[in-house]
């Protein structure tokens, strides 16, 4: 769990801090935070 956030917080600083007081939106934020590390890792390496 605290890898996560710290990949999120090089990033994805709102996420961390959580501007979004909207929680679909902040959900929706996540998801697509998780897709596009995750897409990195497999397309990089």
């Amino acid at each position: 769990m605290e890898r996560t956030f710290a990949w999120f917080q090089r990033k994805y600083g709102r996420l961390v801090v959580r501007w979004e007081r909207i929680p679909k939106i902040f959900d929706g934020f996540i998801s697509l935070a998780t897709i596009h590390i995750w897409l990195n890792k497999l397309l990089v390496g």
